[in-house]
């Protein structure tokens, strides 16, 4: 954590915007619209989550995609926000895709895209594996589907392996059956409230099976109906959206499942009413697969209903869901009067393990989420007219209430929860979109509502987004504006990382620019420059890339990546309001300048869309020692992709990153990640696949921060098409020599995955 005057920043800081500025001279000023950072060119799931570990793209990205991927697109029917979300195209390119397909009848084969002049056989390329491709025109008996089988085990974990079966059928033209069950091991049982310690009791952590995803669902181009497991969003996600789309229009199925590559404390217990904690803290297992939480219920819509010029589209949406809650985001109404109150007695209620007999001392959970605590009920719909595919005009409303389950408490949210506190809550808005040749413009606002001071409140917020596409170029240029009391947890428009009272889109105002371009045939060139503030504009913040890949020939790819984020633009009165070029102190301790993530984490604590769990978050790291995040981080990236052979490919990639940091005063923290993949299908059946990873944080030191160094070998084999044996060995060293490091066990990590894929 540098000072503002510190030579060695403000040089960098100079010398990054500038080369940052100079770049966006130098190409023509135009932004692709989803954030997809870099060319997206993958085989499989396992490539895309290579991207997101080794931080080529966000979470978020990671998420879209993988939806995106598991859904399959069929180009025969997908509308222009369907096409949209897949990987690399501009709106010019999926307006030629449509234009296509109404000239030639339907899109028997993606690769006559090609030829048409429609795409480019390496854009083709880069979204086949998105795409669902049949053999023929549709009958309406045959099915089509799949199933797949995955389970991990782990060094030193005795356990039932956590595990997951995920299948799907299409049938019929229109029908889709689907489900998504798992083995879970490491969630204490469901919590009952205990009078005689006027606490909560569950049973300890064992082998359960759950069914989180299941789904049945009728589709046309016209109307649609789903039962079960969904996700649904429209407009610019202000008002409603758990899709996962850029711009989504409707509701999509539902059977997501995601891995997890961090080992997770076996033991989540403290004394409580022992002497000492009765199991080791310093032992690790195997983490459980994740789900993230869409809707379960019923959604139907009309997709498209004549009138005298365009079309109405309806939609209608319900959802009864028993959902699991983190067990420090709730408190007790019947101790507690005021939610935001720090005052002791409105902590979250302890958790005991349940003893046997029942009155017998025992321990106390930590870190847990805790399965069952309340159901969700939710309800709305959206209303539009469309002049044509790019043009329309719509409202979207919702309503929803919490009910906990646990009898003998009052439970109600923390403020620091995505969901709010004080009963129901919703929120209704309005968005509309106007389009011709090469401009698109997109604009929705939005009232939210809640009931968190004990009366009707909520906010406003606003969003405006114009997109220009031609040629090779898009450009994309958006304003937002969520007020504070803005809380709606349903919502997922463009947003910075950070988060106020649980989720994003509150207590913001900014706006970005993003550019894409595919140059000469050869350079991909991609940016970013985004501004905000809380509402206040007290500490303008700044996020800004510029990424450049340049095909240099059939088999060598390089790139260079710059990257600048500050969390304090403009001096936020000399940090805490104090004049002067000293520092301030605070509660005696003096107070800098400190880079704090603000990456793509939002889903690691929003137990709305959860994927990674609260309570696999780093021990070491002191959330509340963060102090003011005022600092500044910048990142350099070089990377070489090699092809050889049409069956050979490697990378090799390095980003160093400069990072203000109080542990260095005179000087700045130096950041290492280098990666090297290689992948190879020596034979058509046979595919290999290693990568290893070396991550430094701090390079100075290894007492400090995470320093460690992770390989895997991946081999899978088509036996037939309907039996794909697939099996991973990860190793990871933490070499750091922090206490909690060293106490850590196993270590090294030794992972097995074993899937087996099945498709019909």
């Amino acid at each position: 954590m540098i000072r503002r005057g510190h030579r060695l920043t403000s040089w960098l800081r100079r010398c990054s915007i500038a080369l940052i500025a100079a770049l966006w001279i130098v190409v023509p000023r135009i932004a692709h619209a989803i954030e997809y950072e870099v060319f997206i060119d993958v085989e499989d799931e396992d490539e895309l989550y290579d991207l997101y570990v080794t931080g080529q793209i966000s979470e978020s990205t990671y998420l879209s995609l993988l939806d995106v991927f598991r859904a399959g697109t069929d180009l025969d029917v997908a509308d222009r926000d369907a096409l949209y979300a897949l990987p690399n195209l501009t709106y010019a390119e999926v307006d030629r895709i449509l234009a296509y397909r109404a000239e030639a009848g339907r899109i028997r084969d993606p690769a006559a895209l090609v030829p048409a002049g429609v795409l480019s056989a390496r854009k083709l390329a880069s979204i086949a594996v998105f795409l669902q491709v049949g053999d023929g025109p549709k009958g309406r008996a045959p099915a089509t589907g799949f199933a797949q089988y995955q389970t991990i085990w782990t060094a030193k974990d005795d356990r039932v392996p956590p595990m997951v079966l995920r299948a799907r059928i299409t049938t019929l033209r229109h029908l889709t059956l689907g489900m998504a069950g798992v083995v879970a091991r490491n969630q204490p049982g469901i919590a009952s409230w205990d009078p005689n310690r006027n606490a909560l009791i569950a049973d300890g952590p064992a082998a359960r099976v759950r069914l989180p995803k299941v789904f049945v669902q009728w589709d046309t181009p016209t109307y649609g109906v789903i039962v079960g497991s969904y996700r649904i969003g429209f407009g610019q996600r202000l008002t409603f959206d758990n899709s996962g789309r850029y711009t989504p229009n409707g509701f999509y199925l539902d059977d997501a499942y995601y891995r997890r590559f961090d080992l997770t404390r076996r033991c989540k217990e403290s004394p409580g009413e022992l002497d000492a904690t009765p199991c080791d803290t310093s032992e690790y297992a195997t983490p459980d697969f994740a789900t993230r939480y869409g809707l379960l219920g019923v959604a139907a819509g009309a997709k498209r209903i004549p009138v005298g010029k365009g079309w109405l589209q309806m939609y209608g949406f319900f959802s009864y869901q028993r959902r699991d809650l983190y067990q420090y985001q709730m408190y007790d109404k019947n101790v507690c009067d005021d939610a935001t109150s720090d005052d002791d007695s409105c902590a979250a209620p302890a958790i005991y393990k349940r003893p046997s007999p029942l009155l017998a001392e025992t321990s106390k959970f930590s870190f847990a989420t805790l399965p069952n605590m309340f159901d969700l009920v939710l309800g709305g719909g959206n209303f539009a007219w469309f002049h044509d595919r790019r043009t329309h005009v719509g409202v979207t409303g919702f309503g929803a209430q919490p009910k906990f389950l646990v009898e003998g408490a009052d439970l109600d949210f923390r403020p620091y929860a995505p969901l709010p506190y004080g009963g129901s809550f919703g929120a209704v808005g309005a968005d509309a979109s106007w389009g011709h040749r090469w401009a698109d413009v997109f604009v929705e606002v939005a009232r939210s509502f809640d009931h968190e001071d004990q009366r009707l409140g909520g906010g406003y917020a606003g969003i405006l987004r114009h997109t220009a596409t031609w040629d090779v170029h898009e450009v994309e240029v958006s304003a937002r504006y969520y007020d504070d009391d803005y809380n709606n947890p349903f919502a997922r428009p463009i947003t910075a990382a950070d988060q106020n009272n649980g989720v994003r889109a509150s207590d913001e105002i900014g706006g970005r620019v993003r550019y894409s371009a595919f140059l000469a045939d050869r350079a991909s060139v991609r940016s970013l420059l985004d501004l905000w503030s809380g509402v206040d504009g007290e500490q303008i913040q700044l996020n800004a890339y510029v990424r450049a890949d340049v095909d240099v020939n059939d088999w060598f790819r390089p790139g260079l990546w710059f990257q600048v984020r500050d969390r304090n633009l403009r001096s936020l009165n000399n940090v805490l309001g104090v004049d002067g070029d000293a520092d301030p102190f605070v509660d005696g301790r003096q107070v800098v300048e400190s880079a704090c993530d603000i990456g793509d984490s939002g889903s690691t604590i929003d137990p709305v869309d959860i994927v990674f769990t609260p309570e696999d978050l780093d021990p070491d790291v002191d959330l509340g020692a963060r102090g003011v995040c005022t600092g500044e981080r910048y990142s350099v990236t070089p990377r070489l992709r090699f092809a050889p052979h049409r069956r050979v490919w490697m990378l090799l990639q390095y980003r160093h990153d400069f990072v203000e940091d109080s542990n260095h005063p005179n000087s700045i923290r130096h950041d290492a990640n280098l990666m090297a993949t290689i992948s190879a299908r020596p034979i058509d059946p046979l595919r290999l696949r290693m990568r290893w990873r070396y991550y430094n944080d701090d390079i100075s030191t290894n007492t400090r921060l995470e320093d460690s160094l992770w390989g895997y070998l991946d081999v899978s084999y088509q036996v037939a098409r309907w039996l794909i044996p697939r099996i991973r060995y990860d190793i990871i060293f933490r070499l750091d020599k922090r206490e909690s490091t060293l106490a850590r066990s196993p270590n090294p990590e030794h992972w097995l995955l074993f899937e087996l894929e099945s498709r019909f």
